[in-house]
């Protein structure tokens, strides 16, 4: 009987490509491959691995011989920074929060959530994300000229906020009907371009509340 001794052959030789947010080295970890036999590792495990990661969209792993592996991470696109009392994540326009290991990794737009803490892979309502997003993407002195220093905010009930830095504000309830709060917005700073304010609720557009 003739036994044919068959090379093991380790994964040694991990090459990585789209892992801005995650870290080539992270990626390698993760995928558990370094080590493991090439006729004996998954690419299809390494691959599972790799998109229970909350900032990876999905994910190809590809094995060669003798010992290589190929790694393409398809990375979730931040479209904002989410400020939370814990720290500071991205979030996607899906609403899925995740961690970067690079901190020019997400855009400057940022929303401060005060509705407590949040971790990686929780996720917030996606038209919440969208209207934050557009808010915080206004330029300062967009609406008066003493928006010094305009910052959004979700408060504790929900409640969508663009805070000027200039002590008024501006309510929006949620996320609903927002172009239409929007255009009842301008239309009121168009009215009171300046003088004394504290608060405007555009929550029920048709019916603005103001606090001098």
């Amino acid at each position: 009987m003739t036994l044919a001794v068959v090379p093991l052959w380790p994964v040694s030789e991990v090459s990585t490509e789209g892992t801005r947010q995650l870290g080539s080295q992270n990626a390698i970890l993760v995928s558990g491959l370094v080590g493991t036999p090439t006729f004996r590792a998954s690419g299809q495990d390494a691959r599972g691995r790799l998109r229970a990661l909350p900032a990876v969209r999905d994910a190809t792993v590809e094995l060669s011989l003798p010992g290589g592996a190929r790694i393409l991470v398809s990375e979730r696109e931040p479209v904002a920074r989410w400020s939370v009392s814990s720290g500071e994540l991205l979030v996607d326009r899906e609403g899925v929060l995740f961690a970067s290991i690079d901190a020019a990794g997400g855009p400057a737009t940022r929303i401060i959530d005060d509705r407590g803490t949040a971790k990686q892979g929780d996720r917030v309502d996606p038209a919440l994300v969208s209207v934050a997003s557009r808010l915080a993407a206004l330029p300062a002195r967009d609406l008066r000229p003493d928006e010094i220093a305009p910052t959004v905010h979700i408060a504790k009930d929900g409640t969508l906020i663009l805070n000027s830095g200039a002590g008024w504000e501006v309510r929006f309830g949620g996320p609903e009907a927002f172009d239409e709060k929007m255009s009842a917005m301008r239309a009121f700073f168009r009215e009171h371009p300046s003088g004394s304010l504290e608060y405007v609720d555009v929550a029920r557009p048709g019916s603005i509340v103001s606090k001098p």
